[in-house]
């Protein structure tokens, strides 16, 4: 079964309507006929513009004949608020959800070229370059590009939230090879990490060196940055200390025993 496309929520400024005195001036019918027509052109496969689900403007008399009688002079009564605007081609459309479909798909396109960084730098030229497109008003004085912008500019804003990419498979390879897992209580090294002590010193001595840090840590509350070069430091000279001291492996390791010299070598934390 083919995946739907889905639509995202229409967002819609309902205060910046309120206070647009132009719209509070229309009948409730032209409002209404508004409101329909704004969804239509959110749905549209032109975002922001007023065509048939399989392409091309709807005329005057369709939308008539689609909506009831009147249909005409609920439409004019838009366009002279300035709500809705005429293409060349006789389509009509929304400028402001024109112009704010253009940046949404200009930086989905940044974004996928050069990540976040990237997708910034060319924003600001693609914000600079954003222009409504032309329009023909039907009898009525043809009001500028600024007047239009500066009167549906507020009903729909530019930023919209969209989901971030999902991960590539190197990122997530990057993210669980640099995770931290706990080998003790206090003790958190990476996979690597722990796979490359025992790889050096031997599976035994690297899980005795552990126990060296983790008894440190558990009862002085020493925090370090990395365990891992922690244990590369001074717990390795411990624990080929002990192996000098007294003939074995051990990690149990006094806390208070960190630090005094022995009579082999002299140990000293300089952690």
């Amino acid at each position: 079964m083919a995946n739907k496309k889905i639509i995202p929520p229409m967002p819609f400024d309902a205060t910046a309507w309120l206070s647009n005195n132009a719209a509070m001036r229309l009948s409730f019918a032209c409002k209404g006929l508004w409101l329909d027509m704004l969804c239509c052109m959110w749905v549209s496969i032109e975002r922001g513009v007023m065509l048939k689900p399989i392409g091309g403007a709807y005329t005057v008399d369709e939308l008539e004949a689609l909506y009831g009688s009147g249909t005409k002079e609920l439409i004019e009564s838009l366009i002279n608020a300035e709500l809705l605007s005429v293409r060349n081609d006789g389509a009509l459309y929304n400028a402001d959800m024109v112009k704010m479909e253009s940046i949404r798909v200009k930086r989905s396109e940044a974004g996928k070229k050069g990540g976040v960084t990237m997708g910034k730098r060319i924003l600001a030229k693609v914000d600079a370059l954003v222009e409504t497109p032309p329009i023909e008003m039907p009898h009525t004085p043809s009001p500028t590009a600024e007047t239009q912008q500066g009167a549906q500019a507020d009903l729909f804003p530019d930023d919209l939230p969209e989901n971030p990419p999902p991960l590539t498979d190197e990122q997530q390879r990057k993210i669980a090879k640099a995770k931290k897992y706990n080998y003790a209580d206090y003790v958190t090294l990476t996979r690597d990490e722990y796979t490359k002590l025992c790889t050096e010193y031997g599976e035994e001595a690297a899980k005795a060196m552990i126990d060296i840090l983790n008894n440190y840590k558990g009862s002085k509350g020493k925090k370090y940055k990395s365990d891992y070069l922690t244990i590369r430091g001074w717990v390795k000279d411990k624990y080929y200390e002990n192996m000098n001291r007294y003939g074995q492996q051990t990690g149990t390791t006094a806390a208070t025993d960190i630090g005094k010299p022995s009579a082999k070598r002299t140990f000293r934390d300089t952690l």
